[in-house]
């Protein structure tokens, strides 16, 4: 614990109890107050776009980011032994929680910072279709890819469990990568010679560790980004068992809409980012180079589970369509 007295030192802190959470955060306490302190994952090539985080914050007075405390030397951080340290106030977590209510809380968190820290400006259509070709090419290649093995799969005589439950899956994942296709062609296809975007300042990690009490904790890799880059990301991490909260993710974004409006065009780049194939592709691949060493009943449960975020994309489509988009071709 030494090292962590140390740092303490650079806040005029001195803990009465130390008590080790993870490997790189401990709870302080000194008496009166109590303190997280992390060591963090940050770098020489990271850390003025974390500090950056905070100004931003200070300037558009975004409360719902978790503020950090200042060294004696009034910086955002203690450097010690080429490591990267920072103190903010310990945030209990609730011993019991209603699932629900977290989602929408957090989600309503995140409306907040993406609203005060929105940048709006008109990009080319030619502009945005040129930042995603490369991603068009790749889905073409997914598309192959699925092809080819779903092929060999079907010639074999018997067929593993996890080649079993792969070409039960295939219709439904390329019916994913030909949504995922139409959703770009939607964003920039149209006769538009500009699109009014926009950009937030993003967590990036979004998941129900990061969201406490009203906060969002652990910036380490925020930046500005378009919100579709935070929805997706948490939206993820609460699917892929086989009860995901759909429901209680679509009413929650609705809240979410009241605070941050997206235009149609921005949730279908939501879309696009959930109907991303890669992770399963990449569960497909381990499997077929024989890169893994987990076992066949694992391997199952992991190409399982990122079906399942397939499916959820999948109906995250219909819901925007019905929901939103259909309203917005509706004449007044």
């Amino acid at each position: 614990m030494n090292i962590w007295k140390k740092v303490l030192e650079a806040y005029h802190i001195y803990p009465v109890s130390i008590e080790k959470q993870t490997e790189r955060v401990v709870k302080v306490f000194d008496g009166m107050q109590e303190y997280a302190l992390k060591r963090s994952f940050l770098t020489e090539q990271t850390i003025e776009n974390w500090q950056h985080v905070y100004h931003l914050a200070r300037e558009k007075n975004v409360t719902e980011i978790l503020p950090v405390y200042l060294t004696r030397n009034n910086t955002f951080f203690h450097k010690e032994e080429n490591f990267y340290y920072y103190l903010t106030p310990w945030i209990d977590s609730p011993e019991v929680t209603d699932p629900a209510y977290d989602i929408e809380r957090t989600l309503q968190t995140l409306a907040q910072i993406h609203k005060k820290t929105r940048q709006t400006s008109r990009i080319k259509s030619d502009r945005m279709k040129a930042s995603f070709q490369g991603f068009e090419n790749f889905c073409k290649q997914s598309l192959d890819q699925l092809h080819v093995r779903v092929t060999d799969y079907e010639s074999r005589k018997y067929m593993s469990p996890f080649e079993l439950l792969y070409c039960t899956h295939y219709k439904g994942v390329c019916h994913a990568v030909g949504l995922l296709q139409d959703k770009l062609e939607q964003i920039y296809g149209e006769e538009e010679a500009e699109i009014l975007w926009s950009t937030s300042l993003c967590h990036q990690r979004v998941d129900h560790t990061h969201s406490k009490g009203g906060y969002l904790i652990n910036w380490e890799s925020g930046g500005m980004e378009h919100p579709a880059r935070d929805l997706s990301h948490y939206f993820r991490s609460l699917t892929g068992a086989y009860n995901q909260p759909e429901k209680t993710i679509q009413q929650a974004f609705t809240v979410y809409q009241k605070t941050n409006h997206l235009t149609v065009k921005e949730m279908h780049l939501v879309s696009v980012y959930l109907l991303n194939p890669s992770s399963y592709l990449s569960v497909l691949k381990n499997y077929t180079d024989r890169r893994t060493k987990k076992s066949m009943v694992n391997q199952v449960k992991e190409l399982q589970q990122q079906f399942r975020r397939l499916e959820f994309a999948m109906n995250w489509v219909e819901f925007v369509q019905e929901t939103y988009e259909l309203k917005e071709e509706q004449p007044d």
